[in-house]
């Protein structure tokens, strides 16, 4: 039998895996991405910085963070390289980074977001008490990190299609003449 803190992580998993599949809102899906991430590690606060097309991280949502301190990390995210390529990835440094404006009453640990070779985004988690992350909790945000990263880049596609079903709507409905499409056969 399970001890009570692992059945709660795996219902969490299981929770996670039902609610990533469903939902494709971006802002939504991010929001219970953190959520969860933060409640199954036993969390205070997080965030999570997405890629946009050139790689360049920005705050896409946090949760129990000041406003000064998501001002200052945005900041601070402007300021690194692009990111596209997971080998290259600077998680030590960010994770150090963090540590030193924590003044070490934080605990934290960072993850890349990456599906299909590409770096999504990261996702960190702070505790509001001294402690290393354990090699279980690490694991534990792994595959979950793994399975995020997939949802947002479905909510992230599922976006894209709307845009231009929407683009097309408006421009068909605009026209004024006939559209004729055809096939290179004259069909």
């Amino acid at each position: 039998m399970l001890p009570d803190f692992r059945v709660r992580q795996r219902d969490y998993l299981l929770e996670i895996s039902r609610a990533l599949t469903e939902e494709l809102d971006l802002d939504k899906l991010l929001g219970r991405i953190l959520k969860y991430a933060i409640e199954m590690l036993a969390g205070h606060a997080g965030f999570i910085a997405l890629g946009d097309d050139q790689g360049r991280l920005s705050l896409a949502v946090a949760n129990g963070l000041a406003d000064a301190i998501q001002r200052f990390l945005e900041s601070w995210l402007e300021k690194l390289p692009p990111m596209q390529d997971p080998q290259n990835l600077q998680i030590a440094e960010l994770n150090r980074f963090l540590q030193q404006i924590s003044m070490g009453n934080l605990s934290a640990v960072g993850l890349p977001l990456i599906a299909q070779g590409e770096v999504i985004g990261l996702i960190y988690i702070f505790r509001n008490y001294q402690g290393v992350f354990s090699t279980n909790d690490r694991s534990l945000l792994s595959s979950f990190a793994h399975q995020a990263a997939i949802a947002v880049r479905n909510a992230r596609l599922y976006s894209q299609i709307n845009q231009e079903k929407q683009r097309t709507e408006a421009m068909l409905d605009s026209a004024a003449d006939g559209i004729l499409i055809l096939r290179p056969d004259h069909h």
